[in-house]
Parts: structure tokens; C-alpha cells; sequence
């Protein structure tokens, strides 16, 4: 069982490129752009880390005797009471990498542009549909995607709601889903969007939370 003060961060990390997309494109250049900061810098909003995590977790809690410590982590769905718990902040690249960028942006002479940060993290990949009889590529079917590159990792402030200690259970329902999180963002079906979740980036201490009730 761990004890302790509880975990500050859901970490993210990237096992293979990834597009977590802002729900547009960039005229000219990508037809599906990633979601990013006013520095340039990729980042994954709070409500789809969230997302991630419900969806794991209804697809496994059948198996577990957890569902009010879940309501409490999660919420219920559309539900507009105060029965969630725990806030869930977006995921960002880790405070030195972001210090380094804003002073690259932000200095006087010589500075970078957003354009360029942003091409430092990611990369455009193209892909067409096929003919399901020839194989061949089907005509203006042509499609840019921006990813994250594989190898970075992303960090989600965690925050129990007005001084709430979060008991084993809740734990436990977090790690869980940390744990069942393999995937995410756009194209998770042909070998984007590997990721490993670990609270604060530690796996064997999310595996011990995940055992307390597991």
C-alpha cells in the first residue's frame, strides 16, 4: 500500500508520434493541426487527458467494487454537482523545456518564432484512402496531419477540490486508469498515439496504488 502526500502530476509520456488535434488545420499547411500554446510548445488539454481516463475506466470497472471512489475522480457523465474530486489540469512539456522556450521567444534580439518551436516538436505526415480494388491511392484524397514526436512527455497538474484527501480508493481508481491508458488523440489505430501514463512519473508507484484495490 503507498501512503503519503498523493501524487501532484499524471504523466504522459509519448511511445510513438502522436496527434492530439485542436479540431482544425492550418491554412496552406496541415490539414489537421495539434493543439499548442501561444509559444508554440504541444500541449494536450485537461478535458481530453480526462477523457482518456473515463473511457478506460468504463471499460474496465465491472471488474472492480469501485464506483463511488470513481465518481469521485471522474464525476458522472454530464453531471453538473460537485461530486468530482479531482481537477485535472492540461498536459505540458515539463518546466525546463517550457523556460527554455519562452526565453528563446521572448528575447530581444534573435528570437524565435512560435512557427519554429513548433516545428521542433513535431513533424507532418500524409496519408491518402485507397481503392479497395486496386490499392491504389483514390484521387484528392491527399491528407497532412501534424504529430508530437515520439519521446516526449507531458505532464497534468493534479488538484483535490477544497482541501479533499483523496483515500486509498481513489487512488487506486486513478492508477488504474493511468495504467489501462494505451492510446490517444487522432489515427490511434495505425501506430499513432502509443502512450504510457504513470502518476507522478513513477510506474512502480502507480502499479502499488492500482494493487489497494485491485
Amino acid at each position: 500500500m503507498t501512503t503519503g502526500v498523493p501524487p501532484s502530476c499524471l504523466q504522459i509520456e509519448l511511445l510513438s508520434d502522436a496527434s492530439f488535434s485542436r479540431g482544425e488545420g492550418s491554412a496552406g499547411v496541415v490539414d489537421i493541426e495539434v493543439e499548442r500554446d501561444k509559444f508554440g510548445m504541444p500541449c494536450i488539454g485537461g478535458k481530453t487527458v480526462r477523457g482518456l481516463l473515463r473511457d478506460s475506466w468504463l471499460s474496465m470497472a465491472r471488474h472492480f467494487d469501485l464506483d463511488e471512489a470513481a465518481e469521485r475522480v471522474l464525476g458522472r457523465s454530464q453531471a453538473l454537482d460537485q461530486s468530482c474530486r479531482l481537477r485535472i489540469g492540461d498536459a505540458i512539456l515539463p518546466e525546463a523545456i517550457r523556460a527554455a522556450v519562452r526565453t528563446a521567444v521572448e528575447r530581444d534580439k534573435n528570437h524565435l518564432a512560435t512557427r519554429v518551436i513548433l516545428d521542433g516538436f513535431t513533424s507532418v505526415r500524409y496519408q491518402t484512402a485507397e481503392d479497395r480494388e486496386t490499392g491504389a491511392a483514390e484521387v484528392s484524397t491527399l491528407r497532412s496531419s501534424r504529430v508530437v514526436l515520439h519521446g516526449f512527455v507531458f505532464e497534468s497538474s493534479l488538484t483535490w477540490l477544497d482541501g479533499y484527501q483523496p483515500v486509498p480508493a481513489d487512488l487506486s481508481v486513478l492508477a488504474l486508469c493511468a495504467l489501462a491508458t494505451r492510446h490517444g488523440g487522432l489515427l490511434r489505430n495505425r501506430g499513432r498515439g502509443h502512450i504510457r501514463m504513470t502518476l507522478d512519473g513513477d510506474l512502480q508507484a502507480t502499479r502499488r496504488y492500482a494493487e489497494v484495490n485491485g
